[in-house]
């Protein structure tokens, strides 16, 4: 909170110096016995003013004498006109001048013209120029758009305004006008953000996405992984948790790296390695994907995986601008879990004991023995005054759940003057989740500032911080029990929270989990403060040559405290236990560009980039743990009270280090056909001296088939480019010791002691290198009915060689792996983006987007040190699970001749494959030393059967979104999906086990249709007979769906609404998740990662934007 406090106190001091352009120029003239004409002309020299007059009441040939230095705008004009009855108002940089005496006569032959001036959408423009043509005789537009005018019978009326064409009209005998004004294509095309600069769309040689974060709807997330899902083709970014502040995991073009990371480098205001997340939404300018090698090259050894570009928003020259947005939301639970009430579940049970007793024992329909001979009786678990009797004592997840609220607020101030801009912006993010002891808290504050200290000099700061806190779930991944989904949800609801001794109530039947109530007890907190500071000087050496430095400091901070107390069952079973972590991480960087523009010669253009960068990252980590405590009062807050015997320590340091060099030449030959190149050259720490550095080239080529002149002809196509590109990356984030390292541990007898002792673990491997993406990409840009349409088409193909991994060694212990270029993998696919404006006229206007992507990864090479399964292959897809495939249930009677074991009830197995054998019954290997496959069934159901059963790679994603509006109403709506899915589902498989009952765990109500010898037609395997269970296609379903993301309403108040105190007012309510299609029937097809998984929610909201 410190940090917020400086950068306000200090944005207050800087609007203060700054508040309005007219109060910060300063000026200085010097005239003597000159005209008033040219005295005007002199400030305008030396300013950005312009004047308004009409010469028949201004008299500008007057002569004054005026003498100033650094004086404003105000002193200077008060000594011109002076008793002179002549008054000014000043417009931000317009100056209208008129005369008070009522009595000036203007003229006969001038008349009074009135008139309006709107945009396309039905707005006014405040502050148009309006003047006479070849004339100083002007006025600006009011707060309505309104304009009055004295002009003479023939003049030529012009109305400008900066964005928009300027339109001319004779004036003739009207003397009412209506002007709207269209926006001007040329000024106001996009820029897109690349590495280590900018370059115009049309100019783009790459493939390269923006996204406008003022045309993504405003919703109640802080997450920009949230705000990006489903909007760029090519970007696959799945929410690995629904729980607030929830991971997800964005992926560009598939994911090829077996080993090391397939996450995209983001890069932050030029600083490489930042949190895209950590960043306010509200701050963020324009998000440009780069996607194809000749784009990412510019990075190098961190750009195999695409690179994610966020600029963020700058103060911008002018008078105070300050935006308060905020909005308050309600979550509720997308899909509940339909478990099986008391009754039911009691009836049920007993049912099954029945069942367990005749499979266990043989009895009909699982064998032939007569139940009569049998000694031991079927298990009882509920009487029948229990059945009689039972009710939903407890409903579980009730009592652990709740409906979410999340406050968001934001405040930004921007303003500057003629040689400095400055931009402060506050937020805050609170979040209660629907789960109890989950929720998220966020404070936001950034301050950027920029000064013009010469012409030829600027220099920038911008200093962001962030402190987040977490109180996160204990789940089965970081605990011994299953967390508090999993035994809400296991809990049966005839159990009672406490016991008769107010103690939390264990169930007697499944002892090792904990009450879900009991959860609540617990403390899990995580507070990561951030802040990145990021400083650059601008020089320009001459009119070509530019010159740009910039250092900055990523640091992060988290500390996490859990704590276990007796009142709960980890607690309880460890007599309190406490844990405590700290994870410290600073990253430096400093790099330097000079850049060199030329125009050769007619229509051609030279621009040449080199750089240099040095980054180095440390980090740092330290935990403590312990147990056996006497009191719960100190919680984490003194570990060293806990047994002797329990406490957990240990540590850890990791230096790594980036140098590098880069270069980028841009060739344009009439805006019609464009040229690059790039290399650069990194260096790591992570390789041995004899691959160190890695080279990364890349060449493209762009065509504006558009600029031809056979194409003028026609009036159909208004754009098309064809775009081709072909370069390198590399990857090396495969951790800190790859190359080799030591460890702890190892401890040896010397003497009569045993002492620690410290080994190598890992070997070095001198020839360990980069592992290096070959990318080639086709691209199309087109439009059509002067860009109505618009779009562009991608093909790309990358090959990703000497994949970084580990081989087993034949060595001494504890020596086991060493670090080595193994294997080769390949993507491609196919991109789609299509842009339209379906309708537009004054009232009404609807546009629509639409993005469409598909890509497979497959294998080349497999790593040749490891012997493989007989069912992999060289050319086997990446992300597919491997198994059975079945073929329903076995039923009473059925002969499974290759399953001779299996009992009715059981999933039935198919046998598609068997083992090649030579006349000795023996294997034949391959030249691996691999069995080969018969291609024949073999009577058994074994390794050689499996398939591929489940691909978690969708065949094709999509995202589409339309906006409307109505005069002052919008409403906006996105849906998104993916297709050709397959999802294996694991809560289904899990929850409908025989083991279940037998722990008096709560079933699902799908336990209804379970196969029984009294329900022989249930769709579900009576579960008793465990084998090939999990490892089958049975519980793979079509995970293909489309969700409806979010659905925006919003009203914009017109500009005069409250007297003009505000720029900008709007009210807008929002919905997310509203609904989703699918025919899986897990809770939901992008989390349901286990039945542990946070559930997905419903989110509604409703919020105000105002600027003023």
């Amino acid at each position: 909170m410190r940090l917020f406090i400086i950068m306000f106190l200090f944005a207050v001091g800087v609007m203060r110096a700054a508040d309005s352009y007219s109060q910060n120029v300063l000026l200085d003239i010097e005239v003597q016995n000159q005209t008033i004409e040219k005295v005007l002309g002199e400030i305008e020299k030396q300013s950005e003013f312009t004047f308004f007059y009409n010469d028949k009441q201004i008299n500008v040939n007057r002569l004054v004498s005026v003498t100033v230095t650094k004086e404003t705008i105000f002193k200077v004009l008060d000594k011109i006109f002076k008793d002179t009855g002549i008054s000014y108002s000043i417009l931000d940089k317009s100056i209208i001048l008129s005369n008070r005496k009522e009595n000036i006569n203007v003229g006969l032959e001038n008349k009074k013209i009135n008139g309006t001036v709107f945009d396309a959408k039905g707005e006014p423009i405040i502050g148009a120029n309006v003047r006479v043509k070849g004339s100083t005789l002007g006025t600006i537009t009011d707060l309505d758009g309104v304009f009055s005018l004295d002009v003479p019978e023939n003049a030529i009326l012009e109305v400008s305004y900066i964005g928009y064409e300027s339109q001319t009209v004779h004036v003739a005998d009207k003397t009412q006008f209506s002007f709207i004004l269209k926006e001007d294509t040329e000024v106001l095309e996009d820029v897109v953000v690349i590495g280590y600069g900018s370059v115009k769309k049309s100019n783009l040689t790459g493939a390269v996405a923006s996204v406008k974060m003022e045309e993504v709807p405003q919703t109640a997330t802080t997450e920009v992984s949230n705000l990006l899902i489903g909007r760029v083709p090519g970007l696959s970014i799945r929410q690995n948790s629904a729980a607030p502040d929830g991971d997800y995991k964005m992926v560009i073009r598939g994911s090829a790296s077996t080993n090391a990371e397939n996450i995209p480098l983001y890069v932050i205001d030029g600083f490489p390695g930042g949190d895209i997340n950590a960043v306010n939404p509200n701050d963020i300018e324009s998000i440009e994907v780069l996607k194809d090698a000749s784009s990412t090259s510019i990075y190098g050894a961190r750009a195999a995986n695409g690179v994610i570009l966020v600029t963020t928003k700058r103060g911008k020259q002018g008078k105070v601008n300050i935006n308060f947005k905020a909005n308050a939301s309600f979550q509720t639970m997308a899909n509940p879990y339909d478990m099986m009430d008391a009754k039911e579940y009691m009836q049920m049970s007993n049912d099954f004991f029945i069942e367990d007793w005749k499979y266990n024992n043989k009895i009909y329909p699982y064998g032939n023995v007569d139940p009569n001979t049998v000694t031991s009786k079927p298990k009882i678990a509920f009487t029948d005054d229990q059945l009689k009797n039972a009710r939903n004592v407890t409903d579980w997840f009730d009592e652990v759940t709740r409906t979410g609220i999340i406050n968001n607020e934001s405040l930004s101030i921007n303003g500057g003057s003629d040689n400095s801009r400055y931009l402060l912006s506050l937020g805050h993010f609170g979040q209660k989740g629907v789960v109890y002891n989950s929720g998220s808290e966020k404070f936001m504050g950034r301050l950027s500032m920029e000064v013009d200290l010469a012409k030829w000099l600027t220099t920038g700061m911008s200093v962001s911080g962030t402190q987040i806190s977490n109180d996160k779930l204990v789940s089965a991944s970081s605990d011994s029990q299953a967390g508090v989904i999993s035994d809400a949800l296991l809990y049966p609801k005839y159990l009672s929270i406490f016991d008769d001794e107010g103690k939390y109530l264990i169930n007697p039947d499944h002892p090792n989990h904990a009450n879900p109530v009991s959860w609540k007890e617990i403390t899990n907190e995580t507070i990561t403060n951030r802040y990145l500071i990021n400083n650059f000087w601008n020089v320009t050496l001459t009119k070509e040559l530019v010159f740009r430095m910039s250092w900055g400091v990523n640091s992060s901070f988290a500390r996490t405290n859990q704590y276990y107390p007796k009142t709960m069952l980890t607690g309880y079973e460890a007599n309190s236990k406490a844990y405590t972590k700290e994870l410290r991480k600073n990253d430096y960087l400093l790099d330097a560009t000079l850049t060199y523009t030329k125009d050769l010669f007619k229509g051609h253009t030279l621009k040449v980039m080199a750089g240099y960068a040095y980054q180095k990252f440390i980090e740092e980590y330290i935990e403590a743990g312990n147990s056996d405590f006497l009191t719960d009062a100190f919680g984490v807050n003194n570990l060293n009270a806990g047994g002797d015997l329990t406490k957990t320590v240990g540590s850890s340091k990791t230096v790594t280090k980036y140098l590098s060099y880069f270069g980028r030449i841009n060739y344009d030959i009439s805006d019609k056909y464009l040229f690059t190149f790039t290399l650069r050259a990194d260096g790591s720490d992570r390789f041995g001296k004899d691959n160190r550095f890695g080279f990364f080239p890349s060449g493209a080529f762009a065509w504006r088939v558009i600029e031809e002149e056979f194409m003028k002809r026609q009036s159909v196509l208004s754009n098309l480019k064809l775009r081709l590109s072909i370069g390198q990356t590399g990857n090396a984030e495969i951790g800190g010791n790859t190359y080799g390292y030591y460890g702890t541990g190892y401890n040896y007898v010397f003497g009569n002691a045993v002492v620690n002792g410290v080994a190598e673990k890992q070997l070095a491997n001198r020839k360990l290198k980069w592992e290096t993406t070959t990318e080639w990409n086709v691209g199309l840009d087109f439009g059509f009915f002067n860009n109505r349409l618009t779009g562009s088409f991608e093909y790309f193909n990358k090959i990703v060689s000497d994949l970084l991994d580990k081989r087993n060694v034949g060595s001494y212990y504890p020596v086991s792996e060493v670090a080595d270029n193994l294997g080769e993998t390949q993507s491609s696919g196919v991109e789609l983006q299509l842009s339209s404006v379906n309708i537009r006229t004054k009232d009404f206007q609807w546009s629509t987007d639409l993005n469409l992507s598909s890509y497979k990864d497959r294998w080349r090479k497999r790593n040749p040190y490891t012997i493989l399964s007989v069912y992999n292959t060289t050319t086997d897809p990446l992300h597919v699970k491997w198994g059975y495939v079945s073929d329903g249930i076995i039923q009473i009677g059925e002969n499974v001749p290759h399953m001779s074991d299996a009992a009715p009830g059981s999933i039935k197995i198919k046998d598609l494959n068997g083992w090649l054998k030579d006349a000795n019954g023996d294997y034949i290997l391959d030249k691996d030393g691999r069995k080969q496959l018969s291609g024949e069934s073999d009577g058994m159901i074994d390794d050689a059967d499996k398939v591929i059963i489940c691909r978690e790679t969708p065949d094709l994603s999509f995202g589409i979104g339309n906006t409307l509006n109505y005069k002052n109403w919008d409403l906006s709506f996105f849906f998104y999906g993916e297709i050709g899915r397959e999802l294996y589902n694991n809560t289904r498989s899990q929850f409908l086990k025989a083991e279940r009952f037998r722990y008096s765990d709560n079933v699902p109500t799908d336990a209804r249709d379970r196969w029984s010898s009294t329900n022989p037609e249930g769709k579900y395997p009576s579960g008793l007979y465990t084998k090939y269970y999990n490892d089958t296609d049975f519980w793979v379903e079509p995970a293909d769906f489309v969700r409806l993301k979010n659905i925006t309403l919003g009203y914009t108040f017109p500009k005069k609404a409250f007297g003009g105190i505000f720029s900008n007012a709007r009210l807008f309510v929002d919905a997310q998740n509203l609904f989703c299609i699918t025919n899986y029937t897990g809770a939901d097809p992008e989390t349901d990662n286990s039945y542990s998984s946070y559930p997905n929610q419903r989110t509604f909201s409703f919020g105000i934007d105002l600027t003023f």
